[in-house]
């Protein structure tokens, strides 16, 4: 049995709850085949997407629409999550929820400690579930109310991000673990170590590199942390479909790790937390989680796909080798080494004008068919065009897509 396949059969039996299958029931992928869908997944055009072959679907929260003040839910908004969900799995359609905790309210936001800071005193605009347990505890209890109100039976994939963003990364420009709870320990979910170097800054001088390895570690280590809370709180809340773990482009692979290191961290994309070979390898290895690409045929690599060998390719390819590789090769090859599938999506619309470029461009080296030739050769179990408005609306035609999705 192929990797892929493997991956599918443990799928079915893991997503078959409330007759929901991440594979579909009313078009079924063929064996060894990608589950095709889209994000944002709109109802008007559920039957004509289906009897193409798009049988994948999204649909995604707001938790400041769900829960304006705290403990009161705006029990029509969630209704309307319902309906639209049972709307989608009528028609043979498997639902992956994004959370919308990103969607943060105000109320959360004005916590104490409640966001983000950075090595120089800057305060983020989003979140911070990362460090601080107080916003933990709010979010467990909108995710309580959406489980009772959802049925989460009926979700066939949750998609995990770090909180306060749509993907699982702090915010850009700096490193963001300096507010109280990252430096003193004080309010920090008890699942996270303790900062091993309180008070240091990256890009300055001081610890010698074993140390400052340590607290990049550590750092990439905290987003680990969060996928694995996100992870804790839907199983006790009786998820059991599969969790996909959003994760952006090539990042920062080993050697580039290793010269941050060596270097002190100076500023730079680190910051991010995009280490994937890091965060992937805290993981828990578990047959439910995906690796999400959420930037299939972004350009990288020229968008190069997958080769039987990659897994193999790191551990004994030269230094840089890799560098050369597509963001959806790179982390399927992580994934795999980790024991993970690989689902994924490809840059929304009005990212750049570069992106916007290949977005519109149906050729077959546009962005359309490079994204399906990728989930087919890197052997992702689901991938959603991003997103469902701009295949009807005259952006890019629906009819390409299903070009593509039927030419097996």
């Amino acid at each position: 049995m192929s990797l892929l396949a493997a991956i599918a059969a443990a799928l079915v039996a893991v997503l078959a709850v409330g007759g929901c299958s991440l594979l579909g029931q009313a078009a079924a992928a063929p064996a060894g085949e990608p589950v095709f869908g889209t994000l944002v997944t709109e109802p008007d055009h559920v039957e004509d997407e289906v009897r193409a072959g798009v049988t994948g679907a999204m649909v995604e929260l707001s938790w400041a629409q769900a829960e304006p003040a705290p403990g009161r839910f705006d029990e029509d908004y969630l209704g309307s999550v319902r309906t639209e969900i049972d709307t989608l799995r009528a028609a043979g359609r498997p639902v992956s929820l994004g959370l919308g905790l990103h969607a943060t309210p105000d109320w959360v936001l004005a916590l104490p400690d409640a966001r983000f800071v950075n090595q120089d005193g800057a305060v983020s605009a989003e979140a911070n579930l990362v460090f601080a347990q107080d916003a933990r505890v709010a979010a467990e209890g909108y995710l309580s109310e959406v489980a009772r109100q959802l049925d989460l039976a009926g979700v066939a994939a949750v998609r995990l991000t770090s909180g306060g963003s749509p993907e699982v990364l702090y915010p850009g420009g700096g490193y963001w673990a300096f507010d109280r709870h990252a430096q003193t320990g004080a309010g920090l979910p008890p699942s996270m170590p303790p900062n091993p170097l309180p008070g240091w800054r990256p890009g300055t001088p001081g610890p010698d590199p074993g140390r400052v390895r340590a607290w990049a570690d550590w750092y990439v280590g905290a987003l680990a942390d969060v996928v694995g809370w996100q992870l804790d709180t839907l199983g006790r809340l009786g998820f059991r479909g599969s969790y996909e773990v959003v994760t952006p482009g090539v990042g920062v692979q080993p050697g580039d790790y290793d010269r941050a290191v060596r270097e002190g961290l100076p500023s730079g994309l680190l910051g991010s937390g995009a280490a994937w070979q890091v965060l992937y390898a805290a993981l828990p290895r578990r047959s439910d989680l995906l690796a999400y690409v959420s930037s299939v045929a972004d350009g990288s690599g020229g968008d190069d796909g997958c080769r039987a060998d990659d897994v193999a390719a790191l551990d004994g390819a030269p230094d840089g080798t890799t560098t050369a590789w597509s963001a959806t090769r790179w982390i399927a090859a992580v994934a795999r080494r980790n024991g993970f599938g690989v689902a994924g999506e490809n840059p929304g619309w009005h990212q750049s004008d570069a992106l916007d470029a290949l977005y519109v461009d149906t050729s077959g080296t546009g962005m359309m068919a490079a994204a399906v030739r990728q989930a087919r050769s890197c052997g992702l179990v689901a991938f959603y065009w991003a997103h469902d408005a701009q295949l009807w609306d005259g952006t890019v035609p629906f009819r390409r897509y299903a070009e593509l999705v039927g030419a097996r």
